[in-house]
């Protein structure tokens, strides 16, 4: 048994999301839910990881319609919220992306435009979409090692632009410091001593803004698409990278693609690593493993 909910909905609202566009929308937002004749309640983060709260909070307070209102990060926290809740089978995860990158939507029709989005919410069609774990935390749409994730950092501290632009300018900064990441990985047992720029590990198909680097990656297909770049020299990379925006550098020798549904990783050194836009601290960095959860989040989308 549980506490019957006050309100149907909750949205939960990053209003830093998108350099602080999602806070400015929100006089809008709660416009448009009076219009659709939401029954909702709207709770705004406060700090790092306050969405994980607020989702575990109110699921034991018998809400099971959840909302995102955010970028990448934000869907990330709400889903671990989810997951750390135990109770993800009964609930539904809808998402309104106002983030900078707002990968994850890019595998559905959710536009960022509120009343379209609102739409979608209103008919609670729902997919399951699987979820990816490591340690004790998770993630749904990409975990990168190595360059991307040397971006993502750099990215984080870019408060002047949003989206793709603000990634270039990651990447272009992350090239300064260019270098090979050895390590040891498990995949569908086989195992590699590797030296690569980066491992994506896909459950989306893109990632930091717009980058392909798993194109044909599919959010229920049980697998994670794993795109590994092979160690180059910088010029090469410059060569290269104009081609993972339009998913095009799988063509190219230096980048192989695998599926898998688990990947080991064992290490010397610890790997820059981030998953959805976050920057996660694990308990062992040197040797973890990353594990796909099959069709465990009801997410609401239009039928693709």
């Amino acid at each position: 048994m549980f506490n019957r909910p006050k309100k149907s909905w909750l949205f939960i609202v990053n209003a830093l999301a998108g350099r602080g566009k999602t806070g400015r929308k929100l006089g809008k937002l709660v416009e448009q839910l009076n219009r659709f004749d939401f029954d909702f309640e709207i709770e705004i983060t406060k700090y790092p990881k306050h969405a994980i709260e607020l989702t575990r909070e109110y699921i034991r307070k018998g809400y099971r319609k959840l909302v995102a209102v955010g970028g990448d990060g934000t869907v990330n926290e709400v889903v671990n919220g989810i997951m750390l809740s135990r109770r993800e089978e009964d609930v539904i995860l809808g998402i309104i992306p106002e983030g900078g990158g707002n990968d994850f939507a890019r595998n559905f029709r959710i536009s960022g435009n509120i009343e379209k989005d609102l739409e979608i919410l209103k008919k609670e069609v729902t997919i399951p979409v699987d979820v990816g774990k490591i340690e004790e935390q998770y993630f749904i749409n990409a975990l990168g090692l190595g360059f991307d994730a040397e971006v993502a950092q750099h990215a984080d501290k870019i408060r002047y632009l949003n989206g793709l632009p603000r990634y270039l300018l990651a990447v272009m900064k992350a090239l300064v410091k260019l270098k090979p990441h050895k390590m040891e990985i498990t995949l569908n047992g086989e195992q590699f001593d590797i030296s690569v720029l980066l491992i994506s590990i896909g459950n989306g198909l893109s990632t930091g803004g717009g980058f392909l680097l798993t194109p044909h990656a599919k959010v229920d297909d049980g697998r994670f698409d794993i795109c590994l770049i092979k160690k180059i020299k910088l010029l090469r990379l410059l060569q290269l990278l104009p081609t993972a925006i339009s998913g095009k550098h799988l063509e190219q020798p230096e980048v192989e693609i695998r599926q898998t549904d688990r990947i080991e990783v064992k290490t010397s050194q610890v790997l820059p690593i981030y998953y959805d836009g976050e920057l996660p601290e694990l308990t062992n960095p040197l040797h973890f493993t990353i594990d796909l959860l099959p069709r465990r989040i009801n997410l609401i989308c239009t039928k693709r």
